[in-house]
C-alpha cells in the first residue's frame, strides 16, 4: 500500500490497547482502517487477520 500523503510504499499496522491503525513508516500519517479498507493489499489484510478484534472509531 502507498501513503496518500507522501507516496511512500510501506504502511504498517499499529496495535494499541483499544485500536488498530495504519501508519506510514515515512511521514507518520495514521489512518483508521475504514478509511483505507477498499485499498488494502493482501499483505496488510493478512496482518489485520492476526488481531482478534478491531475497534473502528
Amino acid at each position: 500500500m502507498q501513503c496518500k500523503r507522501c507516496g511512500h510504499d510501506k504502511i504498517e499496522v499499529v496495535r494499541r490497547c483499544r485500536q488498530v491503525r495504519l501508519r506510514c513508516e515515512s511521514c507518520g500519517k495514521e489512518h483508521k482502517i475504514h478509511e483505507l479498507a477498499a485499498e488494502l493489499d493482501e499483505e496488510t489484510e493478512k496482518e489485520l487477520e492476526r488481531h482478534s478484534s478491531i475497534i473502528y472509531d
